[in-house]
């Protein structure tokens, strides 16, 4: 995930986010009975926001008692005498996930287990934690706004554009930052900060019966994006069938093979970020 913070966005700052975050010790709603937090961080010594920030978040069933319970030896919803029966801490949350991630202060990345035998967590739930907690520290510790975008598969944006009649594309960027260090994306900060501009969006609409063409300029844009915001079109595909995609449909997904006896799974997931931020 890429987490870009409004100005001022130095290293050191990413740093100092990061252990606010946690901090807050807040249980986010992620979807159902889940509930998640950042539950684990750990900053290297000496505290250098060059250095890796690592980390786990926490997974957890947050039971609501006052919905129906389900019996499973009468095959019928629980009586009010066996609900009397439960006693249950409130503070006793069950199925606990943890969830490993390293966070690159500089280059202000995040990247964690989606999957590993039975935890898992869904780049979508991923985003919504941390849009939640970042919010908090936006409305609580006067940080800027952030923005955070699930960085898109490798085909993900060629997928988008390559509907056999492409009629629509709605291009929603936010300002990369400047530490990005990619020629494209460094333009479109600049641009965008001399406009005093905090989001950018760009709709096409194709003639009746013709289909988009994407020129030099809306393709950089798209790829500018599709890594700071995001690309969706709508149309239709070779066989006439109305198509809507976006990049957010296809999140990167990197799957590795980690032999516990030679490493464990955070320095392989260490190893996958190094090859993923040459990218």
């Amino acid at each position: 995930m890429n987490i870009a913070m409004g100005v001022p966005h130095s290293p050191a700052r990413y740093l100092a986010m990061m252990r606010d975050a946690f901090s807050l010790r807040a249980v986010v709603p992620v979807g159902g009975v889940y509930g998640a937090l950042i539950g684990s961080l750990h900053v290297a010594e000496p505290e250098d926001p060059r250095n890796d920030v690592t980390g786990e978040i926490y997974r957890f069933l947050k039971l609501d008692p006052n919905e129906p319970w389900f019996n499973a030896e009468t095959r019928e919803a629980a009586t009010a005498k066996e609900l009397r029966q439960i006693s249950i801490p409130e503070h006793l949350l069950p199925h606990l996930q943890r969830i490993p991630f390293v966070f690159r202060p500089k280059v202000h990345r995040l990247y964690f287990v989606a999957r590993d035998r039975k935890d898992s967590l869904a780049p979508s739930t991923a985003k919504l934690l941390f849009e939640a907690v970042l919010n908090r520290l936006t409305n609580e510790l006067n940080y800027p706004p952030f923005e955070v975008t699930v960085r898109p598969d490798k085909g993900a944006l060629d997928e988008v554009l390559s509907l056999a009649s492409l009629e629509h594309i709605v291009i929603d960027l936010v300002p990369p930052n400047a530490d990005d260090g990619h020629a494209e994306q460094e333009r479109w900060k600049k641009k965008l900060k001399a406009q005093n501009v905090r989001r950018q969006t760009l709709r096409l609409d194709g003639l009746r019966n013709e289909s988009i063409k994407p020129d030099k300029d809306t393709l950089e844009l798209a790829r500018v994006a599709s890594h700071n915001g995001k690309v969706t079109a709508s149309g239709h595909d070779l066989n006439g069938m109305k198509q809507e995609l976006s990049t957010t449909d296809r999140p990167l997904i990197e799957r590795v093979l980690v032999n516990p006896e030679v490493e464990t799974v955070m320095l392989a997931l260490k190893r996958t970020a190094d090859v993923l931020g040459t990218e």
